[in-house]
């Protein structure tokens, strides 16, 4: 570990001072979308740690070469078999865990009501809004999503107008996790 020419930071570099490699470790982005047929929302059951058995919207880390709204819709293929168009996705809300990850999160209809668990999902299902599972979600992040979904999706599935995406940040005061809300 060193700080390299110009840089401000220690960083995992090369030993071999005429190679130049270094190893930059920065925060994923993941991905998600709350997707929503006639006033229902998918789910999925997740069949992976962390949080196996608990609920969640598809999402993941980004992969190279796409889109943040390619990346959505990509999780919702994967884990629900389910169709959105990347194009129709609005973005709902970007959550700041601090040092670790930067999820962004869109709101997007289904093109149709066909699904099928992928092999992250246990189970996946449309959910009234007085359906969802609200005491057996995933992580903090899908129910702070969620619930901002529900006060900003209309009835016919369409975003508020001049909707503000909703900013969160996670991140350690003292001896302690806080969140701070942005906007």
């Amino acid at each position: 570990m060193r700080v390299p020419d110009g840089d401000e930071r220690e960083r995992a570099c090369c030993s071999d001072t005429t190679c130049g490699f270094i190893s930059y470790q920065n925060p994923k982005v993941v991905v998600g979308a709350i997707c929503s047929y006639e006033s229902k929302i998918l789910l999925c059951k997740r069949a992976i740690e962390p949080c196996i058995g608990k609920w969640g919207y598809p999402q993941g880390f980004m992969e190279l070469g796409e889109t943040t709204r390619e990346g959505a819709a990509r999780e919702a293929l994967e884990e629900a078999g389910a169709t959105l168009n990347p194009r129709d996705a609005r973005l709902l809300a970007v959550y700041n865990l601090a040092g670790s990850q930067v999820q962004m999160i869109f709101a997007a209809p289904l093109t149709n009501d066909e699904m099928k668990r992928g092999i992250e999902s246990e189970e996946v299902g449309l959910f009234s809004w007085d359906e969802i599972p609200w005491d057996d979600l995933a992580f903090p992040t899908v129910q702070w999503a969620l619930e901002y979904a529900r006060d900003n999706i209309l009835p016919s599935g369409d975003m508020a107008p001049n909707l503000v995406p909703q900013q969160r940040t996670k991140a350690y005061f003292g001896e302690e996790w806080g969140v701070v809300e942005d906007m």
